[in-house]
């Protein structure tokens, strides 16, 4: 076997190795690989704009919704209908208010969606002035920190924002400057995904656990937090 073969194979090896871990989110350090489903998107709108929500759902088959009662309108559609969407006439305009983000498949082939949100625990107080600084340097919006973890903060891309949630959450936890980032991911189905919420039911969105990740389903027994309230779960 020639020497420039084995490099070849070495080439595409590496590459092979590099491509499987361009998706990835971390959860309490350690990194959890993702798979990108090339199917379908996430189609989030603020609901101050829904003129654009409505000719989206006009145009497009909803394939379903993720609830969010707070900012977004969240839409999960087929990614040949949003290249079918993106080649119309309005949405030039449009899509300088709209917000896409990606399906993925974790290693347990579970199917997760990525909503604009990404959640940050500071290591300290003072730190909120840093958080303020990562925020203006990819373009996110603070909502706020939660009312049991004063450290964590909930944070969101806009359409302005150069990188996704994921990319944005991974980086400011690879900088050592935060405890943890993590992208908001939702799944559907009983499946048990480290650091990623999971539910069959999209109307429980505003129910969040104390780690600050919202519960897409009915929770099971457990401490939560609603509407800023502790809920206990029997």
């Amino acid at each position: 076997m020639s020497r420039n073969y084995l490099l070849m194979l070495l080439f595409i090896s590496c590459s092979m190795h590099a491509m499987a871990q361009d998706y990835y989110y971390y959860y309490k350090g350690e990194k959890m690989p993702l798979t990108l489903n090339e199917s379908k998107v996430c189609v989030s709108i603020s609901k101050d704009n829904k003129d654009v929500s409505e000719r989206i759902r006009a145009n497009v088959q909803v394939q379903d919704m993720i609830k969010d009662e707070d900012l977004f309108d969240i839409f999960i559609i087929l990614r040949s209908d949003f290249e079918q969407l993106s080649s119309r006439d309005f949405w030039e305009e449009d899509a300088k208010s709209v917000i896409i983000t990606s399906s993925y498949l974790t290693e347990d082939n579970v199917e997760v969606f990525a909503t604009p949100y990404l959640n940050v625990r500071l290591k300290k107080d003072e730190d909120i002035d840093l958080l303020t600084s990562y925020a203006e340097k990819y373009k996110l919006r603070i909502v706020g920190n939660s009312p049991l973890i004063p450290l964590l903060y909930a944070l969101y891309v806009t359409p302005e924002s150069d990188k996704s949630p994921m990319e944005c959450a991974n980086e400011m936890f690879e900088s050592g400057d935060f405890a943890a980032s993590v992208p908001d991911l939702a799944s559907y189905g009983e499946a048990d995904i480290q650091g990623v919420t999971t539910g069959t039911d999209t109307e429980s969105s505003g129910i969040y656990d104390l780690q600050g990740r919202r519960v897409m389903g009915p929770p099971t027994k457990g401490l939560y937090i609603q509407n800023g309230k502790k809920v206990i779960v029997k």
